[in-house]
């Protein structure tokens, strides 16, 4: 049971770092550019490589360096931004599909 709570607060974790106004739009913006569900680990993989891009950018402009990729902690931090794309990714891509379904069922309707 140990590890069902630790997944579950990992995908919390992911929400959560994803559920804010730069994530949402990453989000958003890789749901109506997937074509379809077999892209959502691709398209969450390079939502995530963008956050981490946008997140760090401003440290590598003034002159920090990238960030080291070596430690554990980057690598924890990739995975959960990871999960909570895979979540919000999933969920408006979802909404889309329902959104553009419906539409072309009712055009056909009439």
């Amino acid at each position: 049971m140990e590890y069902v709570d630790h997944a579950i607060a990992t995908l919390r974790d992911g929400f959560g770092e994803v559920n804010h106004p730069q994530g949402l739009i990453i989000a958003l913006i890789a749901a109506l550019l997937m074509p379809s569900w077999r892209q959502l680990l691709p398209m969450a993989l390079l939502a995530t490589i963008v956050h981490l891009a946008v997140k760090d950018l401003p440290g590598i402009l003034r002159g920090g360096g990238l960030p080291n990729f070596m430690v554990p902690e980057f690598w924890t931090t990739a995975g959960v931004l990871f999960l909570g794309y895979l979540i919000i990714i999933s969920v408006f891509f979802l909404l889309k599909s329902m959104v553009f379904r419906g539409g072309g069922k009712a055009a056909k309707a009439h």
